[in-house]
């Protein structure tokens, strides 16, 4: 017996004492009495022993309620109710059962009839109806158990503690047949106007148990320092500057399951336009008209630990912050109001005007304010405070939902550029182009810091040595001068330029766009070494380089320092070399509970290729498609016969190649003797070297599959590459699916890491899931079950957050930051084809921008063709020229934020879901049943780049849940076909969960084969190596029990049509 009580409980054979049921514990009964008749009692004085309880009667209500009361001592209390639940031990084995069936084991649980959670960050006092002088307290985010409570009888008072400063009282009878969401009325105690709140009740109806769940639907949190109002359905809801704890908020019942919105108000401004507060995950900004001042607002919407509630937090969208060791004052360009921040102080800021410049002045700086932009990202700008302070580093971090500017003390590499003068007798001149006078001289054997003077100019450094003279500027392009004639190419790049020369230095240095920023601080370079004649026979050698994360401009005459420097730049052979191939690789998940086997991984190797290796000392390299294909017919019509002697064929026209019986020692005759092979790529290879300063490593993975094994699933074939047209590939080598390839080398004495070439390559692909694959998944990734405790404290824990001031840092990048002097992720096509995934766009219905510039997110990769190779560590050794490419550089978050917003919601409400097997098997069957549909969506093109295809498929089909299932379903009927459940904020719960019809979408491809059959497993579960043959045999079984089903389906439709 397992007991779930929060009390022990004595287990009796008539009047001995067995033992006793501990809480959360379990009680063997021993054989000689499990038996006999058996009785229950509470550990306490107050109640008797419970009704008799008998084996025969546990056999006949397995995994069914069997109800026993314990009748109190005195006749003033009600009796405590034990709800028990027999269930067959699943952990015995079926070899040692009886064919009578008397020796089975049972595990009884004993639950108390209801239990009452509260996730209201408030306290709750209640008592029972009739019982008014036991008043009991339920803590924010505890749970109590009732074992005296009986359905439609029981009435609870409630009473909500010091919300809003003031208690609350409601009534609430616990029911049999109440909706999942239900909501009741709390009305204000003191007040003498009427005053009402509505707090929402999530009832679960477990076998054995009620759980009574109040929650509000949404936890406003007002960290504005502003008073706030909430508009919807006709109702202004405040929320005062001063109050720390959320606002409970909730759409009136009669709207609740509608798509809500809601318009706020800031202070004395204007209703806002209307805005969905559903969507998990997302952010964005509100924008509030005002008399004197437009208020913008940052809205954050996270989901709360018990996955009820949505924490909805209102922020200011300007927020600063002092992290440097000077007091600072801020003001708005033309305002004459000044803010002062102390050291470590955070503050909001609201700016009265549109001119989004902020004015700095340092505390004892002598220098006049400096002024930066507000609406423009801004990583790392190092203030000019001059000789007596230095400087002080601002950065301008924004957000959808914020913009957050950061001043911090100077570090190493935060400079713009270290000039250093390496002349005997040279002096260099500078100023930034956007200023009149020259800023400073460099003389000979100095070096000097520059940033610069101001911030918000024309950045072009202009320098002269001598007779020459040039310029160094940081644009959003790079042209490359030549006469008149200019060449563009995008991203962040300095370069320099002297004059009367056709000589032009690039140097890249700046951290890529919003998105990458957040994962790491990138830097590219260039690196530029070109000597300057002054005139005679006198050179001047210019060398930019980097130093940890300091670029380093050094003017030098001596011929040493050039060669030095230009050697450290140079690529390494490597020393010592790996390398891991793998022919096929196989993964099967099984969820060894249900004996199913969910999905299989299959990674696997090429067919076969022909191969070249041009240099003695070089490597095999494949063939094209169409020249292997040749190949290969030749050599098998060539082997057919048992050939002695060797063959020469013509591969092309001035290409002769010699086969041979043995498959060795083959070769091309013309135009050059070169070796030939046979062979076959492997499913994984992995390459890694070494060297004194370099470190190479490149993965290779051929060909992914995955397939859904659950019979009857809608998408047997989850995810695989999709072949390229023949056009494409046919002059081409194979491709493998993913190629990985990463050039690390030591940045000098610098412990920053530099990555000299990064790249990553990903063949078109396509996914497709339908929700009982997700199903299945959640199911066999589930989580232990969680404790009460760690409930208690994950609650704790949102109540912390509402509870912290302003938190900027989970918005600046604190990670070490690397330099990336090649860095390009990409697919090799472009996208052609934009789907609306995962329940559409308009069905999330986010207002923010949680997919932000959907065009702009697809233009931002950049997509090379199928013809594109990427460079593993030896080619770059060999000293193939990585060039100015097209790197990634545009607002990559518009489409990669999205689709992992949308998946991580999407995985919450998976998670937040139960159903039973049996639910789950009779959906797969309904859905199919089901026609494909049509396809449905976005079709989006990219100018000048071969398409793609990345296809995301979602399809879902609703069928009916019995009376007391999971409330999720509401409201759909049997024969609702492509019914969808609407998950507002992208957790299907019970909270809001809607439903809307969508289409499945569908497209045609090329036909993909199996990789093997299901697994099959024996009676007894236990997971044996895979067998071909059980698999096949038991696949065509299941496809036989499928077609008969389906036949006698229609036959009773054609005889319920006849009658």
């Amino acid at each position: 017996m397992r007991n779930h009580f929060s009390i022990p409980l004595n287990i009796y054979e008539g009047d001995i004492l067995l033992g006793t049921a501990l809480p959360e514990n379990e009680f063997n009964i021993q054989l000689t009495s499990y038996r006999s008749i058996l009785f229950l009692r509470p550990e306490v004085e107050e109640y008797q022993s419970c009704d008799a309880i008998s084996f025969e009667e546990i056999i006949k209500h397995e995994g069914f309620l069997l109800e026993k009361q314990c009748q109190p001592s005195h006749s003033t209390k009600k009796s405590f109710i034990i709800n028990m639940v027999p269930e067959k031990d699943q952990l015995t084995s079926l070899s040692v059962y009886s064919e009578d069936g008397w020796d089975l084991p049972y595990v009884i649980h004993l639950w108390p009839p209801v239990l009452l959670r509260n996730f209201l960050p408030y306290k709750i006092a209640y008592y029972i109806e009739g019982n008014e002088l036991r008043v009991f307290t339920l803590e924010e985010g505890s749970s109590a158990q009732i074992c005296t409570a009986e359905l439609d009888k029981t009435r609870l008072h409630l009473k909500l503690i010091n919300y809003l400063d003031q208690d609350w009282k409601s009534e609430y009878q616990i029911r049999s047949n109440q909706h999942d969401i239900s909501f009741i009325s709390f009305r204000c105690v003191t007040e003498i106007e009427k005053t009402e709140l509505v707090i929402a009740i999530h009832l679960t109806y477990n076998t054995g148990q009620a759980i009574v769940a109040f929650h509000s639907p949404y936890w406003m949190v007002n960290k504005t320092g502003r008073m706030l109002q909430y508009k919807a359905d006709g109702i202004h809801r405040k929320h005062p500057p001063d109050y720390k704890k959320p606002v409970l908020f909730s759409f009136q019942p009669k709207h609740f399951f509608n798509n809500n919105k809601v318009q706020l108000m800031v202070t004395d401004s204007e209703l806002s336009d209307q805005f969905s507060i559903d969507t998990v995950g997302s952010h964005g900004a509100i924008k509030c008209k005002g008399t004197i001042m437009d208020y913008q607002v940052g809205v954050t919407i996270d989901l709360s630990s018990f996955n009820l509630t949505r924490i909805v937090t209102f922020t200011p969208f300007y927020i600063i912050k002092n992290k440097s060791k000077y007091h600072v004052r801020v003001s708005e360009e033309g305002n004459e109001k000044w803010i002062s921040l102390d050291l470590e102080e955070c503050i909001p800021f609201w700016p009265e005007s549109s001119s989004n410049k902020l004015l700095i002045q340092v505390e004892n700086s002598e220098e006049p304010p400096k002024k930066i932009y507000l609406n423009k990202q801004e990583n790392c700008i190092l203030l000019h405070l001059g000789n007596k302070l230095g400087g002080i580093i601002a950065e301008v971090n924004i957000a959808e939902h914020s913009t957050v500017i950061t001043f911090m003390d100077y570090h190493d590499g935060s400079a713009t550029f270290l000039l250093i003068n390496h002349t005997k007798d040279e002096i260099v001149e500078y100023k930034q182009s956007c200023l009149v006078e020259i800023e400073d001289m460099l003389p000979p054997g100095k070096a000097v810091l520059y940033t610069w003077n101001d911030p918000i100019g024309t950045r072009k450094l202009i320098w002269k040595c001598g007779k020459s003279r040039g310029e160094v500027t940081q644009k959003d392009e790079i042209k490359m001068v030549k006469k008149h004639d200019f060449f563009s190419f995008p991203s962040f790049f300095l370069y320099l330029i002297l004059q009367n020369k056709e000589t032009v230095l690039q140097k890249v240095h700046s951290k890529l766009t919003t998105c990458i920023r957040h994962i790491f601080c990138v830097l590219y370079e260039i690196d530029m070494m070109t000597p300057i004649t002054l005139g005679g026979k006198k050179t001047i050698y210019l060398v930019s380089f980097f130093e940890g994360l300091q670029r380093i401009l050094l003017f030098t005459e001596d011929p040493k320092v050039f060669k030095v420097t230009y050697e450290s730049e140079k690529a390494e052979l490597a020393e010592q070399e790996i390398v891991l191939s793998l022919q096929d690789v196989g993964i099967s998940l099984v969820n060894n509970y249900t004996k199913q086997e969910v999905a299989y991984i299959g990674i696997t190797s090429s067919d076969v290729v022909w191969e070249t290796k041009p240099k003695k000392k070089g490597r095999w390299k494949p063939l094209s498609v169409k020249q292997t294909e040749k190949l290969e017919r030749e050599f098998k019509e060539y082997i057919e016969i048992s050939p002695c002697e060797d063959k020469i064929i013509d591969l092309e026209p001035s290409v002769k190649v010699c086969l041979t019986p043995s498959g060795s020692n083959m070769k091309i005759l013309q135009p050059h003797i070169i070796p030939v092979r046979r062979n076959y790529l492997p499913a994984v290879k992995v390459e890694y070297s070494t060297s004194a300063h370099q470190t190479s490593f490149r993965v290779q993975i051929y060909r992914i599959q995955i397939q859904n094994q659950i019979h009857g699933a809608i998408f047997p074939f989850v995810f695989y590459p999709i072949k390229p047209p023949k056009s494409v590939t046919m002059d081409s080598a194979p491709k493998p699916f993913t190629d990985v390839s990463i050039v690390m080398r030591s940045a000098g004495h610098s412990q920053i890491s530099r990555i000299k070439y990064f790249k990553v390559l990903i063949q078109e692909m396509d996914l497709r899931l339908d929700l009982g694959f997700l199903y299945a998944l959640a199911e066999l990734m589930a989580e232990a079950e969680v404790t009460e405790q760690h409930e208690v404290e994950l609650f704790h824990k949102d109540i912390e957050y509402f509870k912290e001031g302003f938190q900027t840092d989970s918005l600046t990048d604190t990670s070490q930051a690397s330099l990336y002097e090649y860095f390009h992720i990409s697919p090799i096509k472009a996208i052609k084809q934009m789907y609306v995934l995962i329940l559409g766009l308009e069905v999330l219905g986010n207002p923010f921008g949680l997919i932000r510039e959907f065009s702009e997110g697809v233009e931002a990769f950049f997509y090379e063709p199928y013809h594109g190779a990427i460079q593993g560590p030896e080619e770059f050794v060999e000293g193939m020229a990585l060039g100015l490419k097209a790197l990634v550089g545009g607002a990559v978050g518009g489409l990669a934020g999205a689709a992992s917003k949308i998946t991580n919601a999407m995985a919450k409400g998976v998670a937040a879901m139960t159903m039973d097997e049996d639910y789950q098997q009779k959906r797969r069957e309904a859905m199919n049943k089901q026609p494909a549909g049509l396809r449905e969506g976005i079709t989006r093109g990219g100018k000048g780049l071969v398409s793609v295809r990345k296809t995301c498929y979602t399809y879902i089909q609703i069928w009916s849940q019995k009376e007391g299932a999971a409330g999720f379903f509401k409201g759909v009927g049997k024969g609702l076909v492509g019914a969808v459940a609407r998950p507002t904020g992208g957790i299907i719960d019970m909270a809001s969960s809607t439903f809307q019809g969508i289409k499945r979408a569908t497209e045609t491809s090329d036909e993909v084969e199996s990789l093997r059959p299901p697994r099959f497993f024996n009676e007894d579960g236990v997971i044996r190596p895979y067998r071909l043959r059980d698999g096949t045999g038991n696949q065509m079984l299941q496809n036989f029990y499928a077609k008969r089903e389906r036949s006698m389906t229609l036959n009773s439709s054609s005889s319920d049509d006849n009658d």
